[in-house]
């Protein structure tokens, strides 16, 4: 493998784990507005979940449910 294409694989790892984190935050963020969350609580669920691409989406799975009833 050259340089060239360690470089390529890198850059598609790294758009990859971006398409990820996007997409995690903005399921999040639209479920958590569909159960009645404000526009404000419903973009920090989002981010939450996109900063944290694996522990955010769970976090919340897990919780929504026990914050708010």
């Amino acid at each position: 493998m050259t340089g060239g294409d360690l470089k390529l694989v890198g850059i598609i790892f790294n758009v990859v784990v971006l398409a990820v984190m996007i997409v995690s935050g903005v399921w999040v963020g639209l479920d958590a507005r569909k159960t009645g969350r404000s526009k404000l609580e419903a973009i920090l669920w989002g981010l939450f979940a996109g900063w944290f691409i694996i522990i955010g989406p769970i976090f919340y799975v897990f919780f929504k449910g026990k914050f708010y009833k």
